[in-house]
């Protein structure tokens, strides 16, 4: 529940002047408010609240910022590097707790000594797991039934936006791969239609529109997964997936490419494959491997992302 809200503007790039206003905005709201805690999310909101908070910090109040996926990773581009990893190693010092939610951004925050008072690593901001489960063999059959999709079709589910860096066109070229081979696959991709004038031309051209289905927006997720075999990602980098992260609650195998955050939720549910971004070979040997896959999650391990969890993790965390 939310006591007060505040409108502040601000710009996507730190080094907008335009932040320069909302960063003085934040220092009147923070120093009037006298808060305890203050806790940001968003890169260049995290970077003006951490300037703003800083005679705040002199009086006691801690500041926390969770980093959602640094802007600068392996294989970022160096324009990305340049303009960001400065600012937030910079604003590290300003920083009473860090949290990372994968390992790849924990261990270069520490391996490059950031700053910060603390630095931790926790699963993300945590899934409510009690709205998944591992669907029976009738009710997923019953599910397909009111979709439309045939008890032989190989259901692949891709929840993401249509977008460059969810990279769909991968998985277009590992389906034209297959297509001779396993005509049956059909590939599911709902999210906002950003690209998909552009996909379905590209779809068109392999000759594999008939294997792939977009379907808009949607707020049936958890339906899509009932009926789906497989879940695939062909993201070019992730925080911590949450379309990964449900798969793995509602028992379907992963195939996703091995980058940070999609890396680490395969790992640590232990229930799929990993393959190299734009290796559509790969990935098409995967699809084909996961036909033939049943059984084999441990919901056990899931858990790790209950937000449940991450809530107390977050609590305890406020209370040090």
């Amino acid at each position: 529940m939310l006591d007060q809200v505040f409108e502040v503007p601000f710009e996507r790039s730190p080094y907008s002047p335009t932040n320069v206003k909302a960063c003085k905005l934040l220092k009147k709201i923070i120093d009037e408010g006298d808060y305890d805690i203050i806790h940001c999310h968003t890169p260049v909101g995290g970077v003006v609240t951490r300037i703003a908070a800083r005679d705040a910090r002199k009086r006691g109040t801690k500041v926390f910022y969770t980093a959602h996926g640094f802007h600068f990773y392996k294989g970022a581009s160096k324009k990305y590097w340049a303009l960001f990893y400065p600012v937030e190693k910079l604003l590290a010092k300003d920083t009473d707790v860090l949290i990372t939610i994968n390992q790849e951004d924990y261990e270069l925050a520490t391996s490059h000594h950031f700053k910060a008072g603390k630095i931790v690593k926790i699963n993300g901001v945590g899934v409510d797991l009690s709205k998944f489960h591992v669907a029976t063999d009738e009710e997923k059959l019953e599910t397909r039934r009111e979709y439309g999709f045939s008890k032989d079709q190989f259901v692949m589910l891709y929840a993401a936006d249509l977008s460059e860096r969810k990279n769909q066109p991968m998985i277009f070229r590992a389906l034209a791969k297959i297509k001779d081979e396993c005509p049956n696959v059909l590939a599911l991709m709902p999210g906002q239609p950003i690209l998909q004038k552009e996909y379905e031309q590209q779809c068109c051209e392999l000759g594999i529109s008939s294997m792939v289905r977009f379907l808009g927006y949607r707020r049936d997720i958890d339906k899509l997964l009932v009926a789906c075999d497989c879940v695939i990602s062909s993201s070019r980098q992730e925080g911590l997936p949450i379309n990964l992260i449900e798969a793995a609650a509602s028992g379907r195998y992963i195939i996703a490419t091995d980058v940070r955050g999609n890396a680490d939720v395969v790992k640590q549910s232990g229930y799929g494959a990993l393959v190299k971004l734009n290796d559509d070979e790969a990935m098409a040997r995967e699809i084909k491997k996961a036909m033939g896959v049943s059984g084999g999650y441990d919901l056990g391990r899931v858990s790790l992302f209950d937000e449940k969890e991450i809530v107390r993790t977050v609590l305890d965390l406020y209370q040090c």
